[in-house]
């Protein structure tokens, strides 16, 4: 009689090879994808966080969408063309009826800044414990001067430019974001394509709660400032406030940059009204950080502060200005992610 063990062997290898050429096959399509956008990390980054930008764009958009069609019980597609056509209109209202009189406050900033600083410079000079703490300081550098014009237009139009890229990649995002997801889920093998969908969505939520509790937090800020420095009688108060709201996008390093031309439009009325300015900013600041973001941002994603500042210094380092500027978001993004696709894995007690 034969011995049949080969003949089993022959006819049993072919299915567990073939189960372990799939099972390669999958896992280097699924992590082409992954060290494709590695790569483009290392290689474009900022192109990268435009697009993350023009993403929070399309958030924004399809928040207030969804938000008018839950309340009107119409489709979603009509509850963003209707919340598109009411932005418009704010906007065409905003430049018939306001923007004349912030850009005429604008101007007047910019014309009035230098000469308050060289007043800050002169207050500070003519008290030495001060010109010792701030002698390392250029204070008139912070001020707009004619110098460098050439370099400030094209900055101006680098920016104009990646505003429009960043409107763009929003609209198209918000108006059939279902394409680019499964677009993007089909470079995966089908078996993570629900995962790569459910990532999708989770990325999404943590942005609109932080974007929720973000535009509040501007919105607060830029009205108590306004107020403040109104009851001061201290000049442009109006263009001050939205400038304040507009840098508490930036949290940590925002208010401080907001704060500066404020304290010098308030050295033009006088050293006592400066310090006024001093005491408003403080005040606000400290509002927003220990009542207003707690609340808002606790029920919203719940982001512990110190990971958030090491964040920021991570992101601002690698990537400047854009990269501190988004690094927040971003977090968000990661750590709602890393809670419900990776925690169950290593822990699954936590699912």
């Amino acid at each position: 009689m034969s011995d049949p063990g080969p003949h089993r062997a022959d006819h049993a290898d072919p299915k567990p090879a073939g189960l372990r050429a799939k099972a390669s096959r999958e896992q280097i399509a699924f992590w082409l994808p992954i060290a494709i956008f590695a790569l483009l990390v290392l290689i474009a980054p900022d192109i990268l966080l435009l697009v993350f930008a023009g993403l929070l764009v399309a958030v924004f958009l399809r928040m207030g969408g969804n938000a008018i069609a839950r309340r009107l019980h119409i489709r979603e597609g009509w509850g963003l063309a209707l919340y598109s056509i009411i932005l418009v209109c704010l906007a065409v209202l905003f430049f018939l009826y306001a923007a004349q009189g912030l850009s005429d406050q604008l101007d007047q900033l910019t014309t009035a800044l230098p000469k308050a600083m060289k007043q800050v410079q002169d207050f500070i000079d003519s008290h030495g414990w001060l010109h010792s703490i701030t002698r390392s300081i250029d204070l008139g550098s912070i001020a707009p001067s004619s110098k460098g014009a050439a370099t400030t237009v094209m900055m101006s139009i680098g920016v104009i430019g990646n505003a429009m890229l960043i409107l763009f990649i929003g609209v198209y995002g918000a108006v059939e974001p279902q394409l680019y997801r499964r677009g993007i889920a089909a470079l995966f093998p089908s078996s993570k394509r629900d995962w790569v969908v459910a990532s999708f969505a989770t990325g999404w939520a943590a942005l609109s709660g932080w974007l929720f509790a973000q535009l509040i937090s501007m919105t607060v800020i830029g009205l108590l400032t306004f107020v403040g420095l109104w009851l001061l009688n201290v000049p442009l108060a109006a263009i001050l406030a939205i400038l304040a709201g507009l840098l508490t996008f930036i949290p940590n390093i925002g208010p401080v940059l907001s704060a500066i031309p404020a304290l010098a439009m308030g050295l033009t009325v006088s050293p006592i009204t400066m310090l006024w300015v001093v005491v408003l900013y403080l005040a606000v600041q400290a509002l927003e950080s220990n009542l207003i973001t707690p609340q808002i941002q606790e029920k919203a994603m719940s982001l512990p502060p110190a990971l958030i500042i090491a964040f920021q210094l991570l992101m601002g380092s690698f990537f400047g200005l854009l990269g501190l500027a988004l690094a927040t978001p971003l977090l968000a993004v990661l750590m709602m992610m890393t809670r419900r696709h990776y925690l169950p894995l290593v822990r699954p007690e936590t699912a």
